[in-house]
């Protein structure tokens, strides 16, 4: 966005096959994560945030869109989400912010929105 808003700023750090308590901010003994305990110290930390479903495509999926994986119909990875669901970024979009998804990833488009000639399709990435 190109103009100041008074929205505080949000960032939702995803991690892949990732155990919770693996944060020095959250007390391990060994694991050192001094960058995750700065963005902690000065935000919010869910210590007790357990995955809707397993493995990791499902679980984001479940997080994304606040359903069951039963209803979001997300069952392994690479699974499309479903465009009749909203989800997270949507929900930002219309409350002013400008949603940014980078990094690893297997959310795909859903195809029933896109044309069967759609580049997006070729590939697994999108």
């Amino acid at each position: 966005m190109d103009h100041p808003t008074s929205h505080p700023n949000v960032l939702l750090i995803t991690c892949d096959q990732w155990r919770g308590d693996c944060l020095s901010a959250a007390g391990h003994p060994v694991v050192k994560t001094p960058n995750v305990d700065a963005l902690a110290a000065e935000g919010v930390l869910f210590r007790r945030h357990y995955g809707g479903a397993a493995p990791c495509s499902p679980a984001r999926a479940c997080l994304y869109t606040g359903l069951y994986q039963m209803n979001n119909r997300v069952c392994r990875n690479g699974t499309p989400l479903d465009a009749r669901h909203g989800n997270i970024a949507l929900s930002a979009r219309a409350a002013g912010y400008d949603p940014t998804l980078f990094g690893y990833t297997d959310v795909s488009l859903d195809p029933r929105q896109l044309s069967p000639e759609d580049p997006r399709l070729r590939s697994y990435e999108g």
